[in-house]
């Protein structure tokens, strides 16, 4: 008889049957999610036993749905059924169960109790077809909808809608834990001593790429990486260490969220091998005796060379040099050809159009909240919007719709 008081347990597996009693049990960590709706239940009783196997007063309860849904992961589609074959005749549930003639569905709980439920089923393509089951079977998922009132696009868009969430349950790293103070104790210590050997590199300030400036720093033991404003660039973390990882808004100490929780004990690990992979980088204090005794390095990659001494004292690399050349060859090309369009047919126009942008972009830095290329090419836009709405050069859409919102603010001012 099936147990009816099958609420507040754990499932331990189910066993899907077929039209022919073949048997697949599916463990409870093969099912991403099983729904069974509008249960209904019905009791025979025989005062005179119908056979021998049963008695007068025997109670049968029968359990039956009106709808039913299992959706398995990858490791439920391998399961096999529980029939005596062969390994070569071994048919796997992914497989098997596009036969459409699933008839019941035997819960079975951890302490061993069960409920048999049987499915809706009416015959489809033939006596042994159940019309009433459809199958989405999409990559390492596989869904099962058993339902009298089966509507195929709301289901399907169902369906999709909850394969894109179970990637996402799957595939996506969650950021759930919190950063606790020894780790960001220990991101003070990292950042201080990153700072103060890369001087030694560079002969200059290294921004904090734990704070909000666009800086980066990566080697074999650690990575981190400031916020970044580019709406398309997918920054998976700002920090990694091993397989800890830690995502934050604009500066290490906002809303900073990690993968996992880290012990005191560990976090002091990460620390130790941190620094000394920083310290490991670090240049000995008698190679900067002299200028001439000094090992030099690329203010651009960091890496040793003795290729070329810029008039600033600061030296580069060759690839550095090439790359750099080659970026403003392309840089001026496009600004000559940009201002050309506009009507700067003269060296001397253009020139100072160049001056003028670079006093614009200088007061930018000095004045304004401004910090990245993204912030001022945004910010740019917006005053170049303003000026067109002002001088009477926009669109009648868009001056329509910069018009509707100037009036609801205002609107919810007044209020």
């Amino acid at each position: 008889m099936n147990n009816l008081n099958f609420f507040d347990k754990e499932i331990k597996e189910v066993d899907i049957v077929f039209e022919n009693c073949e048997v697949y049990t599916v463990p409870a960590d093969c099912i991403y999610r099983m729904t069974i709706d509008d249960i209904k239940f019905a009791l025979t009783m025989h005062y005179n036993g119908l056979n021998e196997y049963e008695k007068p007063g025997n109670v049968t309860d029968f359990t039956s749905c009106e709808y039913a849904s299992i959706i398995l992961n990858k490791k439920g589609l391998e399961c096999t059924s529980n029939w005596d074959e062969t390994d070569d005749e071994k048919i796997l549930l992914k497989e098997r169960i596009k036969h459409n003639d699933i008839t019941q569905l035997d819960i079975v709980y951890t302490d061993d109790t069960h409920i048999n439920i049987l499915v809706p089923w009416e015959d489809g393509n033939s006596e042994y077809d159940n019309k009433y089951q459809h199958n989405y079977i999409k990559d390492d998922i596989i869904v099962v909808d058993i339902d009298r009132n089966y509507d195929e696009e709301k289901e399907t868009q169902a369906n999709d809608e909850c394969y894109e969430t179970y990637k996402y349950d799957m595939y996506e790293e969650k950021y759930h834990s919190d950063v606790p103070d020894y780790v960001q104790a220990a991101f003070s210590l990292i950042d201080e001593e990153l700072a103060r050997v890369m001087w030694n590199i560079n002969q200059e300030e290294f921004d904090s790429p734990f704070s909000n400036t666009g800086e980066q720093f990566k080697n074999d033991v650690f990575e981190v990486e400031a916020y970044s404003w580019d709406d398309e660039y997918d920054q998976k973390y700002n920090f990694k260490w091993k397989d800890y990882k830690v995502r934050w808004y604009k500066h290490c100490k906002r809303d900073p969220q990690a993968n996992r929780d880290i012990t005191p004990e560990e976090c002091s690990q990460m620390l130790s091998e941190c620094l000394e992979s920083i310290r490991a980088m670090d240049i000995d204090e008698d190679d900067l005796l002299t200028s001439q005794e000094k090992k030099h390095y690329c203010l651009h990659c960091g890496e040793p060379t003795e290729f070329k001494e810029l008039q600033n004292g600061k030296w580069a690399c060759e690839k550095c040099l090439n790359d750099l050349g080659k970026e403003q060859i392309a840089l001026k090309e496009e600004v000559e050809n940009t201002l050309y369009e506009f009507g700067f047919d003269k060296e001397e126009d253009i020139t100072n159009c160049i001056d003028t942008f670079i006093d614009i972009v200088k007061y930018a830095k000095n004045n304004t909240t401004i910090e990245t290329l993204d912030h001022l090419i945004k910010g740019l836009g917006a005053v170049s919007i303003s000026l067109k709405y002002e001088n009477g050069l926009l669109d009648e859409e868009t001056k329509r719709k910069i018009d509707e919102e100037t009036a609801k603010y205002k609107k919810s001012i007044d209020k």
